[in-house]
């Protein structure tokens, strides 16, 4: 075993034993168990496999799709209260002094295996011989997820509150993806990574584009502004036309390289989940409540801001890989927002409570996290700039 093998070997089996026996002592049995059977069988077979070779695209394709899967799956779960329930019904693979709460179900059932797979991600175009055992544990993970949602389903029918069986359906269909994805990666063979052609879109095409994302950005300002409010609407449209402007001025007209920017991308969505979960622990939308004087309940908040937009976000993701136009419309939104709107919450929110209340600046939901997330954006803004000034004074290479 070489040293060169040897270093992310140590730090992954490191990071799965403290995840494995934090979650023994913080959530229970069941979970942890389940982490640590995962980790150890993704560990011993990409210990005995893991080779620097370059990983096959469609791999990527269906590791980003399970993701999206995985927080349908989360939103579903949501709607049918599927930790109360499992927490109610098994509670011997709890911890009793596990609260039975939404905080604590989206921490440790839904953010953390987003977030780890997510820089599963990163690493799986970036370091492929060490994203390979992401992307063994994320399609096993994903896949036994799949087989809990439909034993509890089937297993529980007159007590399980189904939301239109969609929970089986969605199971069905995740642990398909994640056996594909694992057969993929049996099969594959050495392979080189092939550039894909860059397809440069007409004005009309663009001005189309642009007419879409505005009725999307018009349609979640809407119904942002019914449940939160005009403050939270005013930092995310802002963004959302920012990006605009951002990437008809570029990605609009060439595609950003998928290989050189959606690592980045999954890099950022990572950091931000993790702010998302800071924000749903501390309480986010009642804060910006009390500083709004408008009323944003605990339901609209976690469906929306912590389930329905990261699936959105995470299927840009899988956009950008393609190259297509929503992908990149979306990670230029990204980059503006986390670059121009999460330092709101250390500029702007804290100092609005400062005025209206007469208090000292002090801590505000979302506060200690909010600008990590900027650092992946600044570096993903900077290569879009670099590769459009290139492709500007050399137009024919892009086509190449």
């Amino acid at each position: 075993m070489n040293r060169t093998n040897l270093s992310p070997q140590l730090w992954i089996g490191c990071l799965a034993i403290t995840v494995s026996v934090s979650l023994f002592t913080q959530a229970g049995i069941g979970v942890g168990l389940e982490y640590s059977l995962l980790s150890g069988i993704a560990l011993l077979v990409w210990i005995r496999r893991a080779k620097s070779e370059p990983i096959p695209p469609r791999v990527v394709v269906y590791y980003l799709i399970n993701i999206v899967s995985l927080l349908g799956l989360s939103t579903v779960r949501y709607a049918a209260h599927y930790g109360e329930f499992v927490q109610a019904q098994y509670p011997t693979l709890f911890q009793a002094h596990m609260a039975n709460t939404y905080s604590h179900w989206f921490l440790i059932q839904v953010c953390l295996p987003v977030c780890l797979l997510l820089v599963g991600g990163y690493l799986l175009i970036k370091q492929p011989a060490t994203g390979l055992f992401f992307a063994l544990w994320g399609f096993l993970f994903c896949g036994l997820e799949a087989l809990i949602q439909v034993g509890v389903e089937l297993t529980q029918l007159t007590r399980y509150p189904h939301s239109y069986f969609l929970g089986v359906f969605i199971g069905i269909g995740q642990f398909l993806l994640s056996a594909w994805g694992l057969l993929t990666l049996a099969k594959s063979t050495p392979t080189s990574a092939v550039a894909q052609p860059i397809e440069s879109m007409t004005t009309r095409r663009i001005n189309l584009w642009s007419g879409l994302f505005v009725s999307f950005g018009a349609v979640y300002a809407i119904t942002l502004y019914i449940q939160a409010g005009p403050l939270p609407v005013g930092v995310i449209i802002g963004s959302m036309m920012g990006g605009l402007i951002g990437w008809r001025k570029t990605t609009a007209h060439n595609s950003a390289d998928p290989h050189k920017v959606a690592p980045l991308y999954l890099l950022l969505l990572a950091l931000f989940y993790g702010h998302v979960g800071e924000e749903v622990l501390t309480h986010f939308n009642r804060s910006i409540a009390a500083i709004s004087h408008h009323p944003w309940s605990d339901a609209e908040f976690e469906y929306l801001i912590t389930l329905i937009g990261p699936l959105v976000w995470v299927f840009a993701g899988y956009s950008l890989w393609k190259r297509q136009a929503f992908g990149n419309f979306i990670l230029w939104f990204m980059i503006v927002g986390m670059i121009v709107g999460e330092p709101t919450h250390l500029l702007v929110f804290p100092v609005v409570r400062m005025v209206q209340e007469g208090v000292p600046y002090t801590y505000f939901s979302g506060m200690y996290t909010a600008l990590f997330p900027m650092i992946p954006a600044i570096l993903a803004l900077g290569l879009i700039l670099n590769d459009h000034k290139k492709t500007k004074q050399h137009p024919t290479s892009a086509l190449s």
